[in-house]
């Protein structure tokens, strides 16, 4: 494996901000890259809540959880900040993969904290729009 491909320790290093929070690590893998498949879980829990990141098929996928509610990065992202993070999916090739992890991690410890804290009514919030229904569009005319 190349150095590029050392994602696991960068997202560990860039979501370290998460032990200070009284978060700790759960389990960690790591793939050998030899697919786009393949690719790193680093799984993080506190007494709250918990964040798995995680990058398969090249999707970086950062999910919170809390109880039976989980909800993305992007999904929150998307629906409690107006898209502040300026993420606009989660598809990313290993070449492009470095700095969005940086860039996520950054969003999350500047503007999630009650997210994980486990806020009440944040989670409620949550809550709300993870269980809302979807409108579903008919793509016939």
């Amino acid at each position: 494996m190349t150095a590029r491909y050392q994602f696991l320790a960068q997202a560990k290093k860039s979501f370290v901000f998460l032990e200070s929070l009284g978060f700790r690590i759960e389990s960690e893998t790591e793939g050998t890259y030899a697919s786009f498949k393949d690719g790193f879980c680093v799984s993080y829990v506190s007494k709250e809540v918990g964040v798995r990141v995680a990058y398969y098929d090249m999707e970086l996928e950062i999910a919170f959880k809390k109880g039976k509610i989980e909800a993305s990065h992007l999904f929150l992202d998307h629906n409690l900040r107006a898209n502040a993070s300026g993420l606009a999916g989660i598809m990313f090739p290993h070449d492009k993969l470095a700095p969005v992890i940086d860039t996520a991690a950054k969003d999350i410890e500047a503007n999630y904290g009650a997210v994980l804290r486990g806020d009440v009514a944040v989670w409620q919030k949550i809550e709300k729009l993870v269980l809302a229904p979807r409108e579903r569009k008919s793509y016939l005319p």
